[in-house]
This record gives C-alpha cells, sequence and structure tokens, in this order.
C-alpha cells in the first residue's frame, strides 16, 4: 500500500472517530442540559434563569437546533448529492447561530456573575453571530472555499456550548477550583481552544496544498 494510500486510511479513521466522538458528546449536552430546559418553568430554570425566560429559552431552542444541523452540512454526500437541503438547512443554521448569539450576549450581559465571565460569555456571542454572518456573505459572493472555512469556525463556536457543559461537570467531579472559577476559565476557555485548534487545522491545510 503507497504511503498515500495510508495517509488517506488513517485520515478516515480519524474523521470517523472524531465524529463518533462528537455525537457522543452532542446527546450528552442534549438530553442532560438542553432537554430539560424546554420545559421554561421556574421550578426548573430556577430563579437565575427564569427572570430571563424570554431571552434564555429561545437561546437553548436555536442553540439545540444548530448544535444537530451542523455536523451534517459537513457531509460531502449531504452537500453534493443533496444541495437543495444543504441550502435549506445552512439557512436554518445561520439564522439559529446568529439570533442565539444575540441572546446569548445580553445573558452574559446580565450574568451578574463577574466581569471576566460576562465578557468571556459575551464575546462567545458576538464571534458566533460574526462568524456565521461571515459564512453567508462569503457564500453569497461565491467564495466556497472561504465559505467552508467560516462554517467550521461558527461550528466550532456552537459546539462551545457541549464543551462548556463537558468540561465543567468534569473539573466539578475531580473538585477542581470554586464553583465561580471554573464558570469564568470555561467561559474562555469553551471557544477560545477550540477555536485556535480550528485555525491551526484550517490554515495549515493551506499551507499543504500545493
Amino acid at each position: 500500500m503507497s504511503k498515500s494510500n495510508n495517509n488517506n486510511t488513517i485520515g478516515k479513521t480519524a474523521l470517523i472517530a472524531l465524529s463518533i466522538l462528537t455525537g457522543l458528546l452532542i446527546c450528552y449536552y442534549v438530553i442532560k442540559s438542553a432537554f430539560p430546559m424546554l420545559i421554561p418553568t421556574e421550578e426548573v430554570y430556577g430563579s437565575y434563569y427564569f427572570t430571563r425566560v424570554f431571552w434564555v429559552f429561545p437561546h437553548i431552542v436555536l442553540g439545540i437546533v444548530a448544535t444537530i444541523i451542523g455536523p451534517f452540512q459537513f457531509i460531502p454526500k449531504i452537500r453534493n448529492k443533496y444541495l437543495k437541503i444543504h441550502r435549506q438547512l445552512g439557512r436554518i443554521y445561520i439564522i439559529s447561530t446568529v439570533l442565539s448569539g444575540i441572546s446569548g450576549m445580553y445573558m452574559a450581559a446580565t450574568s451578574g456573575v463577574n466581569l471576566p465571565y460576562t465578557v468571556g460569555l459575551f464575546v462567545l456571542g458576538a464571534v458566533w453571530s460574526t462568524s456565521s454572518i461571515l459564512a453567508l456573505i462569503s457564500i453569497k459572493n461565491k467564495k466556497v472555499n472561504l465559505h467552508k472555512d467560516w462554517m467550521i469556525r461558527s461550528y466550532v463556536i456552537t459546539f462551545a456550548f457541549v464543551t462548556f457543559r463537558f468540561v465543567e461537570d468534569i473539573l466539578h467531579a475531580l473538585e477542581v477550583g470554586t464553583d465561580e472559577e471554573i464558570l469564568v476559565l470555561m467561559s474562555w476557555a469553551c471557544w477560545a481552544i477550540p477555536l485556535f485548534i480550528a485555525e491551526v487545522f484550517i490554515q495549515g491545510r493551506k499551507i499543504n496544498n500545493k
């Protein structure tokens, strides 16, 4: 087997493993954290969230929609064979992320935790909405590769909510830091670190292309 075939096999295996891991983490987040919040009562939300229920509820619903739709937008067979479906799902995804990002900025501004936490989540919402808008502008201008790059960034930010809850649960289980310290850490780390890794991948791919 040639070196090129070996690389392709390794790449496909890694992609399958990543897809399975992503799917499992999405299920963990949606079932444990997101679905329970679809019942907008004070008993479920608590006093902290219920006072902002008209912002929190659409933020959760749109976030779930974007989280579930996102991976299907990166499947070549769907994108190439069912372009109309790809575009329709893309519109739903863009609308969901932009509106959820805006509601997220409001929630961050009214969180009342502390300044680093507020700024971290506010910037997260801003970057989320902006990356999706730039993905839309790119494809409208027929910049397909640029569109793909911005969609990768956008979904990395979408996945930040999964990362936040998953790592937060791990840190709590390991009793690492106080509740406030964990919240502040994750308000930045849940999106900034994955976005950095994604950017290395995006730019590294361009370096290797001849």
